[in-house]
């Protein structure tokens, strides 16, 4: 049963995502803890995550082994991180949420919906070519 779901690419990304979601929270808490800095702490573990998130979307969930596709991943992710520091500023001065903890977990569901899509559609798309039998 579990190897059957494991062979769906969505679930896969759910399950990889899980754990990268994991660590760049772990790592985004503590670099806010060390930096005391909202938009830096976001940016620093982004940076540090990427690495991290490249190797097991690649690897684990969309089977490429083309490093030179982390320049793709790389943009997705700057625009992810970007979009990130906008949403914990919108629920921090419009929303009133003050703890940077508590922003950053909520703004985790949407941002990784996005990056799946932008993944799979811009990163990990697997080009066809139409062949023309004469």
């Amino acid at each position: 049963m579990l190897k059957r779901l494991l062979k769906n690419t969505f679930v896969r990304f759910l399950f990889v995502g899980a754990l990268n979601t994991l660590f760049g929270f772990l790592v985004y808490s503590c670099v806010v803890y060390l930096v005391k800095n909202v938009d830096a702490s976001v940016v620093l573990s982004n940076i540090i995550s990427i690495v991290f998130n490249f190797g097991t979307y690649s690897k684990l969930v969309f089977h490429s082994t083309d490093k030179s596709r982390i320049y793709k991943f790389f943009l997705v992710y700057l625009l992810v991180i970007v979009l990130q520091i906008l949403s914990i500023r919108f629920l921090s001065y419009y929303c009133g949420l003050k703890n940077p903890y508590i922003a950053g977990g909520i703004v985790i569901l949407p941002i990784s919906a996005m990056s799946y899509f932008l993944m799979k559609k811009f990163v990990f798309a697997v080009k066809t070519t139409n062949v023309v039998n004469n």
